[in-house]
């Protein structure tokens, strides 16, 4: 489903209340990770720059805890500039190898750009204005 940009507006302006996020960087068994938390939900973005476990596939994946919805069967990011990116997700998780690379390019892209993103699911939904993350490797 495609959202247009007048619902994403309407979105992001009814949506849960915005939390200003900066990233929590880290690094966990050689991943880089970014986590960005609110009080409904939760973004963790794992990535595998350097090809660690496999030199010739990314591991790079995210999770994502959305408020009351527990079993997600797809995560959408709505960006308050209009772009958007839909993965299918399995215990809350999107692996970087199963999703659409267009989709996958779309995700990287709005968060280095930082501002508003509303994470969506079929029954819940958080916003996050976060700050950019210019040049990351998560590709």
């Amino acid at each position: 489903m495609l959202y247009r940009p007048l619902h994403i507006a309407l979105f992001l302006g009814a949506a849960s209340p915005v939390v200003s996020a900066d990233w929590e960087i880290g690094l966990s068994r050689g991943l880089e990770t970014y986590a960005a938390t609110s009080s409904d939900g939760t973004l963790l973005l794992v990535c595998d720059p350097d090809r660690v476990h496999n030199p010739n596939e990314s591991h790079a994946y995210f999770l994502s805890r959305v408020g009351e919805d527990k079993t997600p069967h797809r995560v959408v990011f709505l960006a308050a500039t209009g772009e958007q990116a839909s993965f299918a997700v399995r215990d809350g998780i999107a692996m970087q190898r199963d999703a659409d690379p267009a989709e996958w390019a779309q995700l990287i892209d709005m968060i280095e750009a930082g501002g508003k993103i509303a994470v969506v699911t079929a029954r819940d939904a958080f916003t996050l204005d976060q700050d950019a993350l210019p040049g990351l490797r998560c590709r």
